[in-house]
């Protein structure tokens, strides 16, 4: 069997096909741009857009197929952080709203290995799987983590929302930007739901996040 994975060019799905590869499954890799995909020698590229049906089924017309699924729903992503690396190896400072508010943050290792062990071990047909970092961290704590994974001062200033919008349009369009900044609003002051997931699954703890800040400190550095 062929196990394809989508998203080719994404953290997640990188760390997806390493492991896969390390059980000795084959691998397939779709992305919607393919030709911009690198994957290790001997891993297909295909083109596959979840926003195109004719190029691949969405996942409603999964549950209703004959195909065995398995859905991961990761809450935030630590690698959105990324967006801060700009300014932190520019300045040093990230001027964001809302310093307080909460993600429970997941790695993205994380999620690949609950990707793997869905796809190569039983018991996970028709399951899903919602996927948060061990720990609801804050902004001001990500810069923490940031500062002390690369062994330097990075200062949070606070910004207005509607300075933070310019900002955050380099990013994504207008509803994306909305998104997030209602998102903020809500997690100011309040912690994130974690989730028992990985754990269970794996039976040892999830990523923190500062765990994440080492692994790219070489990103902010």
């Amino acid at each position: 069997m062929t196990i394809l994975v989508t998203g080719g060019r994404g953290h997640v799905a990188r760390s997806v096909v390493d492991g896969l590869l390390a059980t000795g499954a084959r691998v397939r890799v779709a992305s919607r741009s393919p030709e911009r995909v690198v994957v290790p020698a001997g891993v297909e590229t295909v083109r596959a857009d979840l926003a195109d049906p004719r190029t691949l089924p969405a996942e409603e017309a999964l549950r209703h197929s004959r195909l065995a699924w398995t859905f991961l729903r990761p809450g935030a992503f630590a690698t959105n952080t990324l967006q801060w690396a700009p300014a932190i190896r520019a300045s040093g400072t990230v001027r964001a709203p809302y310093p307080q508010a909460h993600a429970a943050s997941v790695h993205e290792d994380d999620i690949a290995d609950v990707a793997v062990l869905a796809l190569t071990r039983d018991g996970h047909q028709g399951l899903t799987h919602p996927l948060t970092g061990p720990a609801s961290v804050t902004q001001q704590e990500q810069i923490d983590c940031l500062a002390a994974a690369t062994g330097r001062k990075i200062r949070l200033a606070e910004i207005g929302t509607e300075e933070y919008r310019a900002t955050l349009r380099q990013w994504g369009d207008e509803e994306m930007v909305d998104t997030l900044l209602t998102h903020l609003a809500e997690a100011d002051n309040r912690p994130a739901a974690v989730c028992s997931t990985y754990r269970d699954l794996t039976g040892g703890p999830g990523r923190s996040y500062a765990q994440w800040a080492l692994d790219h400190a070489a990103d902010f550095r």
